[in-house]
């Protein structure tokens, strides 16, 4: 019978961080999942009024702007959840 032994003999923080790694992958995978979702959603039908195939250069500035202002929102949001819950 085959004994495994996840963490035996090593201190608990090795497979605690192991599995605060891969959270912390997961969720920056749902991050950008949910980035592109809101910038194809919300800045695409804010900013493109008359789609084709390809953008014009107003266009590309409101895109550039929409994406960053989604990001600087959302870093402000991370760091003031983070601080609340003292992990930064």
């Amino acid at each position: 019978m085959a004994s495994h032994s996840y963490g035996a003999g090593s201190s608990g923080d090795v497979s605690e961080a192991q599995v605060m790694d891969a959270v912390q992958h997961e969720m920056q995978i749902a991050f950008l999942q949910e980035f592109y979702q809101t910038v194809r959603d919300k800045c695409f039908d804010k900013c493109v009024t008359k789609p084709s195939s390809s953008l014009s250069s107003s266009e590309q500035q409101c895109l550039a702007r929409c994406c960053d202002r989604y990001a600087e929102a959302t870093q402000i949001v991370t760091k003031a959840v983070l601080d609340m819950n003292g992990l930064e």
